[in-house]
């Protein structure tokens, strides 16, 4: 592997789920313009799309696998356990990764990368550069409540996303001069609310779903999470008609909310030298299958700040 020196330009790709999908077409966007990265530094789903670059893989192929992989199937590839960490042990994830990359270790790539994730019982951030890459990536995706955490070294590592959600200091760490931060965060402008609540008793019951740690069950629920409208009878002026979200979705958006604040006080510390927020509002974490439509979306964020892209090119 060869190391980063100085004058060096750095890719910091960040949480984000099916969002996360706007990297592919950032990665587009260098390749076409002959930007070239000598380290990536990933979080979550963005430490797999960094692999994919480091391994030497051309953007253009990562989004045709993007494109390509019909999601909604591969939803049937989970592996549900008893709900003792997590409730899906993951394993064979591990084995749509290892199809995905040429490469099997973090020597082997082109590029130094570091993969961000998070210990879950110390809370501290765990950056992995060495060893072996696909065990790293799939605690690099251990989202909490849903995956079961990877150990390793006597560590138990999730998600990244909880300590880190854009590593741009990560991608300094590994030597870059000037970083390239992309955030697929969506920005939320939260105001405060005041509610009381009223004598009577207004919330209905639910019944509960069945089956819940069965595949069928488990795909059901993912299926509901899928869904843009995933919590019918939205309508807030009577509660009567709502029912609460399911486990999933309530695990999706608790850590998106607190990503969204973590970031925001990491990037105001260093905000990277350019930082490419995707407009990427109209898509929900797990709508994997409109990846050519948040591929562009990544893509149109790029190109709208090519010259600032291309003035970086020049200071490296």
């Amino acid at each position: 592997m060869n190391h980063p020196g100085a004058n060096n330009l750095g890719l910091a790709l960040g949480s984000g789920a099916a969002r996360g999908l706007a990297h592919i077409g950032v990665l587009k966007v260098l390749e076409s313009e002959g930007i070239v990265i000598n380290c990536v530094a990933g979080t979550s789903i963005g430490a797999i799309f960094g692999a994919m670059h480091a391994s030497g893989l051309p953007a253009s192929q990562i989004a045709e696998v993007a494109c390509n992989v019909d999601w909604k199937r591969l939803v049937r590839l989970i592996d549900p356990i008893l709900p003792t960490s997590g409730l899906i042990d993951g394993k064979k994830v591990v084995r749509f990764m290892e199809e995905l990359l040429p490469v099997r270790t973090f020597e082997e790539l082109s590029i130094p990368l570091a993969v961000v994730t998070a210990d879950i019982e110390t809370g501290e951030m765990v950056v992995i550069k060495q060893g072996g890459l696909i065990q790293a990536l799939r605690a690099a995706i251990a989202f909490p409540g849903i995956f079961t955490p990877v150990c390793l070294q006597s560590r138990f590592l999730m998600d990244g996303g909880l300590c880190n959600p854009v590593p741009i200091d990560v991608a300094r760490q590994l030597g870059a001069t000037q970083v390239i931060g992309v955030s697929t965060l969506v920005e939320v402008d939260k105001k405060s609310q005041e509610l009381s609540f009223p004598f009577e008793d207004a919330v209905k019951k639910n019944k509960p779903l069945p089956g819940l740690m069965s595949p069928k069950g488990v795909e059901m629920l993912l299926k509901e999470l899928w869904s843009k409208n995933g919590n019918p009878g939205r309508n807030v002026n009577n509660i009567e008609e709502r029912r609460p979200p399911n486990i999933f979705r309530i695990c999706a958006q608790s850590v998106a909310i607190m990503e969204n604040e973590i970031s925001s006080l990491r990037l105001r510390q260093d905000p990277g030298d350019l930082l490419l927020r995707p407009e990427l509002s109209g898509f929900t974490l797990l709508e994997f299958h409109r990846a050519e439509e948040i591929i562009a979306a990544g893509e149109k964020a790029a190109r709208q700040n090519l010259p600032r892209l291309k003035a970086l090119r020049l200071q490296d």
